[in-house]
């Protein structure tokens, strides 16, 4: 394939910047990952990531307004009713991204200690990504990947 005029295309708003703008502060993502290992409730977010709760509060409001949580009412006998957290469809397709962001940072930053490991439920086994193209070629990398214009990307106007 011919390598592509990158300064011939706008790219913007572009892929990479909004699914990193989702996640920013990176509060953000300590709070989805609480949500993929089963956080639900503010109290148990509070603790477990270490955050403040107005800057928990506020997180939580951006990542129910981004559709990546949704507000479930529930009510513990004798107390008041209040909210919990889950995921949203668009959320739980987020998990990919962060198991893929998790092999890396096992690869690169955790010296080959991980602090947590995945598996499959129903077989047990290990669980990480693998990239494959549309015709079912595993991509083994980054050299094996060209970019090109996308549908949405616009000619530069000179």
């Amino acid at each position: 394939m011919p390598e592509w005029d990158r300064d011939a295309w706008n790219l913007n708003p572009d892929s990479v910047a909004l699914a990193l703008a989702a996640l920013a502060p990176p509060t953000m993502g300590l709070v989805m990952r609480e949500a993929f290992y089963g956080t639900r409730r503010f109290d148990d977010f509070l603790r477990r990531t270490g955050m403040s709760p107005a800057a928990l509060s506020s997180r939580l409001r951006e990542l129910v307004t981004q559709e990546l949580l949704v507000k479930v009412p529930y009510k513990e006998p004798g107390a008041r009713e209040r909210a919990e957290y889950r995921l949203t469809e668009k959320g739980r397709d987020l998990m990919f991204t962060l198991i893929a962001m998790i092999g890396w940072a096992d690869r690169w930053l955790t010296g080959g200690r991980p602090t947590v490991t995945l598996r499959h439920q129903g077989c047990g086994a290990l669980v990480g990504t693998i990239l494959r193209c549309s015709k079912g070629h595993d991509i083994e990398a980054a050299r094996d990947v060209v970019a090109e214009p996308g549908p949405g990307a616009r000619p530069v106007e000179r």
